[in-house]
């Protein structure tokens, strides 16, 4: 909730030299000019306590969040009877998740000033976010009976609205925001979601496309019109509806924001980053901004860039689970596993962690060469089982011989992904007369393996939108008999759609299987005697369901070059090569390829993956390879190409290095094949 842009009283207007100058240009917008003159002021003393809080306030307009934190400490201290300096601390301490703090902060500006709207509508979100709506609701009321000209209460208001399933009510509030400020983004999403639940897809469609030929000059209508098309899995039309929006309302920079985004979920990045970074720079105290430019970074393979953002605005915000989260995909992305676990575990140990945090661990820890065992992944993978809760009773499904046995498929990588080339052969096997295939598909894929999933399932439908308890209940009314569960804790991994038990047999089949999920809502693991030989069973909550010649039924793809000739007999040495992401090249595989590289004075090493497309990350990778006593001069390291060309640049190389072949794993194995780099980026 914004408050006023600098801090000032009559004394201080009377004041000359830096300090009025400084709060001239922060009044006037000009944060960046006005910072040191703020800071010279200060330090002289000059403008006092005041001088102090608008220091605070410049440095927070900068994002500079970490810095702004102890003038603002000092102005209260010299301030105590002014309500703004616990007010912009309980800012600073709700952009951390300190939820505790703020609301003791906002307690003591209230205490100053009972009408401080600005603090009474953060003390109501604070509320809002722990599920106190009724007093969320009276906070907001208070608020808007001192100032009922504030846009931004009506918001809070239509959210909260919504919220207690009172759709009429937010669409009267977001109503009166739009009439005021035709393109606010927030007032014209919460009408168009209010909307759709008062009156279903098709009328609030109508109605809004009624309003935007009445009103051709409003980009909210646009807006409203682009969120119901993005609920409703049209992304392009969405984009297009943001397009004319922000051709309505071009200063906007929250539309900047929006329209990156939505180009961040259409998968064009390079379109989605400057506007990212255009709205970062416009609103640097916003967290979910940077996260957001870093999934964009993350899509495109430029992890080390990603992490970069990610660490700037970890020190802004402080240890923010979302930031920490991803934090730890990238830095597993880059093979910096020992540091990829510790930040999932900073984030499993924060108050707000919550179970994404558990969920990320476990997709981290597998590659961890202390971590990573059977025995681990257990434990972690019944942290998550106890914070989803004990898995539901399976339906009640007599089973009928005349019908056709129904398989779920829950995945993400129903198309050209390991999923995909490890699956389809052996699901196409299936005979017709005995099986029918229901594919719950988290990501949208259009390829020739898709269409393949395609043309075997009797029933297609797009999910990923949904939460996991519609998706549940999709499957129970869909009559699912046995779900494959084809994601585990990888990217886009469901796991509490298993907890919630939606078919009465539940099986783990590829998907990142390197040990068990720990969920009691699985009943079988398909495995094999190799991925775990006998013995294992008591390092799995899952039956081990074991096929005796493998447990992938792996696609050769039909563009496979013939085997090339033996690149040593034109070279005259050897080239080992590992095309595997870096998450799995860990300390002792580079030494082993040390050893290696030790033993053969003549051979080369070529590693191939997206991320070795950047710069930055081949310099982190060289650094490590060079404390493996690896010799760097005969390595060389390439960026991903599509996979066709991947296939071809096998015959460059003479023998194929499994990296985690290269690893001792006590206390039970991890898939070579299976699995990629650990996850999706936490938006």
């Amino acid at each position: 909730m914004p408050a006023t842009d600098c801090a000032t009283d009559e004394a201080a207007a009377t004041e000359q030299g830096a300090w009025r100058a400084g709060l001239a240009l922060l009044a006037g917008g000009d944060a960046a000019a006005a910072l040191p003159l703020l800071r010279q002021a200060a330090a002289a003393g000059e403008g006092g306590g005041l001088a102090l809080l608008n220091l605070g306030l410049a440095l927070m307009q900068l994002g500079r969040l970490e810095e702004a934190e102890a003038p603002l400490a000092r102005a209260a201290a010299m301030l105590p009877g002014h309500p703004e300096p616990p007010f912009r601390l309980a800012t600073l301490a709700g952009l951390r998740g300190e939820a505790d703090r703020a609301a003791r902060l906002l307690l003591a500006a209230l205490a100053s000033d009972p009408g401080h709207v600005p603090a009474l509508a953060a003390l109501a979100m604070l509320e809002e976010g722990a599920g106190r709506l009724e007093a969320a609701s009276a906070l907001i009321a208070r608020a808007r009976m001192i100032d009922p000209a504030e846009p931004e209460l009506d918001v809070v208001a239509a959210r909260l609205a919504l919220a207690r399933d009172e759709p009429g009510a937010a669409l009267d509030a977001a109503s009166r925001v739009l009439a005021r400020r035709p393109a606010h983004l927030a007032a014209a999403r919460l009408l168009a979601r209010a909307w759709l639940r008062r009156d279903g897809m098709a009328a609030a469609q109508a109605g809004i496309a009624a309003r935007a030929m009445a009103e051709p000059e409003a980009a909210g209508w646009a807006i409203a019109a682009a969120e119901l098309h993005a609920l409703a899995g049209r992304p392009g039309a969405a984009l297009a509806e943001l397009r004319a929006a922000l051709a309505l309302a071009p200063e906007t920079t929250e539309l900047q924001a929006a329209l990156g985004a939505t180009l961040a979920e259409a998968g064009r990045d390079a379109e989605a980053e400057p506007l990212l970074r255009a709205a970062i720079a416009a609103h640097p105290g916003e967290l979910d901004l940077r996260n957001r430019l870093a999934t964009v970074l993350w899509t495109s393979h430029r992890v080390s860039a990603m992490l970069e953002v990610l660490e700037e605005a970890i020190r802004a915000f402080g240890p923010q689970p979302i930031l920490l989260l991803n934090q730890a995909l990238a830095l597993n992305a880059l093979g910096e596993q020992q540091a990829a676990l510790a930040a999932a575990e900073q984030a499993v140990a924060h108050p707000a962690g919550g179970v994404e945090a558990l969920i990320t661990r476990m997709a981290v820890q597998p590659y961890h060469p202390e971590h990573g065992h059977a025995a681990a992944l257990l434990e972690s993978g019944r942290a998550v089982a106890a914070r989803l809760g004990p898995a539901a009773a399976p339906p009640a499904r007599p089973r009928d011989p005349e019908r056709r046995l129904r398989i779920g498929l829950l995945s993400g990588g129903l198309g050209r992904h390991p999923v995909g080339w490890l699956t389809l052969a052996g699901l196409e096997a299936l005979p017709e007369t005995g099986f029918e295939l229901v594919a719950y598909s988290l990501k949208p894929r259009q390829d020739a393996l898709a269409s393949r999933f395609r043309a075997r399932a009797t029933l297609w439908r797009e999910v990923g939108a949904l939460e996991d308890a519609a998706i549940a209940a999709q499957m129970v009314e869909d009559g699912i008999d046995l779900l494959l569960d084809l994601g585990g804790y990888g990217d886009g991994g469901r796991p509490g759609v298993l907890q919630r038990r939606p078919a009465p047999v539940q099986v783990k089949w590829v998907g990142m299987q390197n040990g068990s999920m720990g969920l009691d809502g699985i009943d079988w693991m398909l495995t094999d005697a190799w991925e775990t030989p006998p013995g294992f069973e008591r390092f799995y909550a899952e039956r081990l369901l074991r096929l005796p010649d493998g447990y992938v039924c792996y696609l050769p793809p039909a563009v496979a070059p013939p085997v090339a000739p033996l690149p040593a007999m034109a070279r005259g040495h050897v080239t080992f090569g590992c095309f595997n992401n870096l998450a799995k090249v860990t300390p002792r595989v580079l030494q082993a390829w040390g050893r290696i590289l030790g033993a053969l004075p003549e051979a080369q090493l070529v590693l191939r993956t997206h991320a070795l497309a950047e710069p930055a990350t081949r310099e982190r990778l060289r650094a490590r390879m060079v404390v493996a006593g690896l010799p760097v001069e005969r390595v060389t390291l390439a960026g991903g190409v599509p996979h066709q060309r991947l296939l071809a640049a096998y015959g460059e190389v003479d023998i194929a290095l499994d990296p985690l072949s290269l690893c001792r794993r006590p206390h039970g194995l991890r898939g070579a094949l299976d699995g990629g780099a650990g996850g999706g980026a936490r938006r």
